[in-house]
């Protein structure tokens, strides 16, 4: 990879037929940042809601990957209507910044506190988070449909690349401001980043319509059978569910960053958003790395290489103990190489994927994995968040001993995942198609482009 292949890559992205995906992907960044728990585990600790209960939010959102097991059913019931399913979830849950921005509203005015707020936030991001979840993982499916694999392996990584950008850029000024007004206006500061979250939220669905139709996408029994592989029909994609399955154990064994630095270090709400906004804006260069190594090379081999990269940055924390004039350096170098570690190591788990799951079973193999690996990574959180109930008395080593952890399990997943006796060969990896199934009849929208329309249809 040459930085002149990475330029004409970006040149490539920047066809007027990508236009809509490029408004999708500036949207999404501002509603997962904004509203994400970069701001979330914040608001929560600033109402009071203890550290444990703090952690116990981020297993919520979980349940998304194992709700991805109803979408086969609803495609069939809806003539596999992947678009309209899509965006009816996406207009539920993507302006959730104005749920909580409400919620900021009653906590200032005093109405919402202490264990009656967790809940009540509890149920709020737990319902957003679900449904933003399945619309996001059908997304890849819609991508699938609409864009050949060259253009799907150009595309997606520079998509998140934009989004992480953007939601980045935005969340340093927040994160300032914050510090600032949370002097002045107290909890109704949170309210700014839930409002503009929420705003972009509602213009993330006007664009949804602008896209492609990916046309009925459906998952026929019959062709289940004869064109989709099991998961432990291959040595192969079995080793790779088994290695994915290891590392999101790891990720839930990993306890909240912000939490962490809030309540163990004594850091302000701001510098964990920097922090946070730092990780974010080196995965922004890592994902653009990433996308373009995908395009030129092995998935399997950078998917293998993010599990050590993954297990050096939950071994740093170990050495920011409280009152270390390190810490702050340690956490920076945490939040940079953990993003380094789960850009690329999402990028080329997603590819994965659609290189080793191949016909009209993606849709519901696809679900199967994401429900293993969110099942468990929500393992993994509950055992984190228990060792946190139980030994926040005692504060750092509870931590540590989760960060521990979760970086052996790391280790693990780098040794499970070197290559079998019988590997998929580079050339395979970066050859093989992968398409949902979708009916004869070209849906195009109407205000395509001729080659966007050409896209659509192929």
């Amino acid at each position: 990879m040459t930085l002149r292949t990475a330029l004409e890559d970006w040149r490539q992205f920047g066809d007027g037929r990508y236009r809509a995906f490029r408004y999708l992907a500036i949207c999404q960044g501002v509603v997962a940042v904004l509203a994400g728990f970069d701001v979330i585990i914040p608001f929560a600790l600033a109402m009071g809601i203890p550290p444990a209960l703090a952690v116990l939010l981020g297993i919520i959102p979980l349940a998304g990957g194992i709700a991805q097991l109803v979408m086969p059913r609803l495609l069939d019931r809806t003539d596999g209507n992947l678009r309209g399913i899509t965006i009816l979830l996406a207009a539920i849950a993507e302006p959730r910044g104005f749920y909580f921005a409400a919620f900021a509203v009653l906590a200032a005015a005093g109405i919402l506190n202490g264990f009656a707020a967790f809940f009540v936030l509890a149920a709020v991001v737990g319902f957003t988070s679900v449904i933003s979840s399945v619309a996001t993982s059908n997304m890849l499916s819609w991508y699938s449909a609409v864009l050949p694999e060259n253009e799907r392996r150009l595309v997606v990584p520079r998509l998140l690349a934009i989004s992480l950008a953007v939601g980045a850029l935005l969340l340093l000024p927040i994160a300032l401001a914050l510090d600032a007004l949370s002097h002045h206006i107290g909890m109704l500061a949170y309210a700014i980043p839930f409002v503009v979250s929420g705003t972009l939220g509602v213009a993330e669905i006007a664009v949804m319509v602008k896209l492609p139709s990916p046309g009925r996408v459906i998952v026929p029994p019959a062709a289940l059978a004869a064109d989709g592989p099991d998961p432990q029909a291959t040595p192969q994609l079995a080793q790779f569910v088994r290695v994915s399955t290891l590392n999101a154990l790891g990720m839930g064994f990993a306890p909240s960053f912000s939490v962490f630095m809030i309540s163990i270090l004594g850091m302000t709400a701001g510098f964990s958003m920097i922090v946070g906004s730092i990780g974010t804006l080196t995965q922004v260069v890592s994902a653009t790395v990433a996308g373009t190594r995908l395009v030129h090379s092995s998935s399997e081999r950078m998917l293998r290489h993010s599990f050590w990269i993954r297990a050096l940055a939950m071994a740093l924390p170990l050495l920011a103990w409280p009152g270390s004039v390190l810490a702050p350096a340690l956490l920076i170098a945490t939040s940079m190489l953990g993003a380094i570690g789960f850009s690329t190591g999402q990028l080329a788990a997603n590819e994965r994927v659609f290189r080793l799951i191949q016909g009209p079973a993606v849709v519901r193999q696809h679900a199967r994995y994401l429900a293993r690996t969110s099942g468990a990574m929500t393992v993994g959180q509950i055992i984190g968040s228990a060792v946190i109930a139980a030994g926040m008395s005692v504060g750092y080593p509870a931590f540590a001993l989760l960060y521990a952890a979760s970086s052996s399990v790391r280790v693990a997943a780098w040794r499970m995942a070197r290559p079998t006796e019988t590997p998929v060969s580079t050339a395979m990896d970066v050859s093989t198609t992968t398409q949902v199934y979708v009916a004869p009849a070209p849906m195009p929208a109407p205000n395509l482009s001729p080659d966007m329309k050409k896209t659509a249809a192929a």
